[in-house]
This record gives C-alpha cells, structure tokens and sequence, in this order.
C-alpha cells in the first residue's frame, strides 16, 4: 500500500510517500539515491528495476531547491520531498 500526503511546514510544501514493503537494509540508505543502486541484485533486468528511479527523483527535486529523504525500517518505508512552496506577489 502506497500513500500520499501534502501539507505545508515551515514554509515548504512536504509531500510524504509510505509503504509497508520490507523496508530498506540500514546499509543500503547512505546510496539509495546513487546512480544505478539496487537493494536486491536479484530484482535486476527485464523482470527487475534499473537502479535509476530514485536518482532521477533527487535530481528533479534538487533542481527545484528541494529535499528528499528516506527513512526505513521492517515493514515501512517514508520518502519526503521537500519543495520550497510558491510565494505570490501581492495583490
């Protein structure tokens, strides 16, 4: 299961993705967002991920001066980017 939230704290938009998936080896969270990473070899190929996803992510969020972070243990997985929110002139 896959939700959503958003909701503004401290002047940013936080948009928060949970799963209750395995979750991510402790070991693997300090390269989860590197090029081409894959927590499980096997899931590899055709019938598996590229290791790309999450990289692609980062680079989006970070050109828009935003954060994402992960936060993992058995049984739930958190993502949370972080975008500053649009400011608009005054009237």
């Amino acid at each position: 299961m896959v939700t959503g939230v958003m909701r503004s704290a401290d002047g940013s938009a936080v948009v928060t993705v949970t799963d209750n998936g395995p979750g991510i080896p402790p070991e693997f969270q300090g390269r989860i967002f590197s090029r081409f990473a894959r927590a499980d070899a096997a899931r590899s190929g055709s019938e598996g991920t590229s290791g790309l996803g999450l990289s692609i992510v980062e680079s989006i969020v970070q050109a828009h001066g935003g954060t994402v972070e992960v936060a993992s243990r058995p049984g739930r997985t958190e993502f949370a980017v972080r975008l500053p929110a649009l400011r608009t002139a005054p009237a």
